[in-house]
């Protein structure tokens, strides 16, 4: 799936502004950062740092201003919608907050989505959707709708969703920000056992400090810059980072 040796997704010299003139808002201040393969790292940041708006370049749902986002090998920039479309729909899946769900389709279903986009058979991913379905926890759940189950499994079916085409690089935004602390870790455990199983890596906004402890990595920004980064750091010393940037903003 991937093209080069380089880095999963990497940035250069990122900017993003919105509007124009005195009024302009500059989200992003020359972001340069690279995400190795199977690396599970956490973006963190003051509210308005611009944690969300790199995500949303990094899986091409919003163009840069200037700067480049490379996607295993493939320069966002140079590429047309129908081609940013077919990258993302290969290469990149998608956890959102509010999972996004279809409330008519089973939890089987909703995970087989991206494969019937994609004009797939489904029966292609039958060894993949019960590989899946396991790894989640969610065997005698996948006959029932999202109305039947609960916060976190709905959560649970998404990321199943986002891994079902094995991408080489998932993007999680607050994945856990509308989960009790419990079920929050059995997601937090899910994406850093799929990271590690498969390789793949993963990406995750979030304001939590505990959530960001699970990751490989953290990468701090602050007024739309890089200001820290730094890996194996306990909630506490994430928490400690956070507040000094809150002070210093």
């Amino acid at each position: 799936m991937r093209d080069g040796d380089g880095p999963a997704v990497k940035t250069l010299s990122l900017e993003k502004v919105y509007g124009s003139g005195p009024t302009a808002v500059r989200a992003l201040r020359g972001v340069s950062l690279s995400f190795p393969d199977g690396e599970f790292a956490a973006i963190m940041g003051p509210s308005g740092s611009g944690k969300s708006t790199l995500l949303h370049l990094l899986g091409g749902l919003d163009r840069p201003t200037s700067g480049r986002v490379v996607v295993g090998g493939n320069d966002l920039s140079g590429l047309s919608d129908r081609r940013l479309t077919l990258l993302r729909r290969e290469r990149i899946g998608f956890v959102f907050q509010f999972f996004n769900l279809i409330p008519t389709l089973t939890a089987e279903e909703n995970i087989l989505l991206p494969a019937l986009i994609a004009g797939e058979r489904p029966s292609r991913y039958a060894g993949r959707l019960e590989e899946l379905l396991g790894l989640v926890g969610l065997e005698g759940r996948r006959r029932h709708r999202p109305d039947e189950l609960s916060g976190g499994e709905q959560q649970r079916v998404a990321i199943a969703r986002a891994l079902l085409r094995s991408p080489d690089i998932v993007l999680a935004d607050e994945p856990t920000g509308n989960l009790d602390s419990g079920t929050g870790t059995g997601v937090l455990e899910l994406l850093r056992e799929s990271a590690g199983r498969y390789g793949q890596t993963i990406i995750m906004v979030t304001h939590d400090p505990r959530a960001a402890s699970f990751a490989d990595r953290v990468v701090f920004l602050s007024d739309g810059r890089v200001v820290d980064e730094a890996g194996g750091l306990g909630a506490e010393a994430i928490l400690e980072r956070i507040k000094r940037l809150e002070a210093a903003g």
